[in-house]
């Protein structure tokens, strides 16, 4: 076993490895040299599984981490206990009870440790309802927010190899088709080059289930890779520099003062500077160090996230659509039943006001024919005025035309919208 004390990278990348929650692979380019130098002391072993390695402890390594720890009292990430089973299920139960969505505030390593094998067992012992998957934001820091949502985990790219081999030489014929119709912007001297770079990302696109075009009429753009739904247009470009030029002085003392642009023969790929990836990488190139063949892979990766990044983007702009369509449907529904329920209670307010009219006609009329009893008797005009009287209180009395349910109005746009409470009638929108 290796006793050579380790640094604090090496020490943080070996507790990685042990907590198994981010696992090293060959994708984590930048831990290669961390994971090499444990592997010569025999900490950790680095298995092959088509073409790529996966980092794992080691007997020796586990006895290092042990006798580190009790050392410095540093606990191990994975040091809390393990979650049971009854957990798991429970935060299940949170999360269908709720609106699917549990938060834990800035918990404690330890605690949040202990949620993400709450997850793991949560997922490992199928315990999330059938047609859901889980989701968590804040693995290592801020708040940690854990989601329940609906359909299948969406699928990860297949890692790419270390390298996207490109061949030295390539006859014309063997050209994939789009690397060989592409518009490429460079001398003709870098031109088989930069070929054979598009052929070499043709190649790989398609391995990975990419799909590789060429760009419309009118693009700068020399290849289009295109991941589900997102394109993702490629740029070739070549650098130049500016040079004395001598050809038109006619005395060799002459001063020369025209310049002419040459091409540097430096070729570089770019994707566009987008507003949904801010920050992102988005050159790769020749520089004093490297080539632009040695930077590829890094060039898929960061395509890969992009398409990542996009598909979780509408999935969650989908999701909220859906919500908000929902929502309107209830409203619309909600709206139809009002716009019914206050045409109903019009009609029988205005019965109501008919009848308590009539009835108080007929009251009149029969205190009329009291009075002129009790007097000179009733005058030939006094009783057609009352015969009038009582056929008009008989003609508006809604209780003698037996009134039937009224036919429900229109449910037009327009009489829909008083009852919609600020949402559009026609889609689902605030108005």
């Amino acid at each position: 076993m290796a006793t050579t004390k380790l640094n604090e990278r090496q020490l943080a990348v070996l507790r990685r490895i042990c907590d198994g929650e981010a696992p090293v692979t060959s994708n984590d380019s930048h831990l290669a040299t961390t994971v090499y130098a444990l592997r010569n002391r025999g900490l950790v072993a680095t298995p092959r599984v088509g073409g790529r390695w996966s980092a794992e402890l080691t007997e020796a390594g586990r006895q290092h981490l042990n006798q580190t720890d009790c050392t410095t009292h540093h606990p191990i990430p994975t040091a809390p206990v393990s979650p049971t089973k009854a957990e798991a299920a429970e935060l299940i139960t949170r999360l269908q009870q709720g609106d699917g969505t549990v938060r834990i505030t800035d918990p404690a390593p330890g605690e949040r440790a202990r949620w993400r094998q709450i997850l793991h067992t949560a997922r490992a012992d199928q315990l999330v309802p059938e047609g859901h998957h889980l989701r968590h934001t804040g693995r290592d820091r801020g708040d940690l927010v854990i989601t329940l949502h609906p359909g299948s985990r969406p699928a990860r790219s297949i890692p790419l190899d270390e390298s996207v081999p490109v061949p030295d030489d390539l006859p014309p014929e063997c050209l994939h088709p789009a690397a060989a119709q592409a518009p490429v912007p460079v001398c003709p001297d870098c031109l088989p080059r930069a070929r054979r770079i598009l052929h070499a990302l043709c190649r790989a696109a398609e391995d990975n289930n990419y799909t590789v075009s060429i760009p419309a009429s009118g693009s700068r753009a020399s290849l289009v890779v295109t991941v589900a739904d997102s394109a993702f247009p490629l740029f070739f470009h070549e650098g130049s520099y500016e040079a004395p030029d001598s050809s038109g002085a006619k005395y060799a003392w002459q001063r020369v003062t025209a310049r002419t642009v040459h091409p540097s023969h430096q070729l570089e790929l770019h994707l566009e500077r987008t507003y949904p990836h801010p920050g992102r990488r988005s050159h790769w190139g020749d520089r004093q160090r490297w080539r632009l063949e040695d930077r590829l892979p890094n060039l898929f990766r960061e395509i890969t996230h992009r398409a990542h990044t996009e598909a979780e983007r509408r999935q969650t702009r989908q999701r909220k659509e859906e919500e908000t369509r929902q929502r309107w449907l209830a409203a619309m529904r909600q709206a139809r039943t009002a716009l019914v329920e206050d045409h109903r209670t019009k009609i029988l307010r205005g019965q109501v006001q008919a009848w308590q009219e009539a009835t108080a006609v007929r009251a009149y009329c029969d205190a009329l024919e009291g009075q002129q009893n009790a007097t000179a008797g009733t005058t030939h005009a006094t009783r057609a005025w009352i015969d009038w009287a009582r056929t008009y209180a008989d003609r508006i009395d809604p209780a003698l035309q037996s009134p039937e349910l009224p036919e429900p109005p229109a449910a037009t746009p327009e009489n829909l919208r008083p009852h919609l409470h600020g949402w559009s009638p026609y889609e689902p929108k605030r108005a």
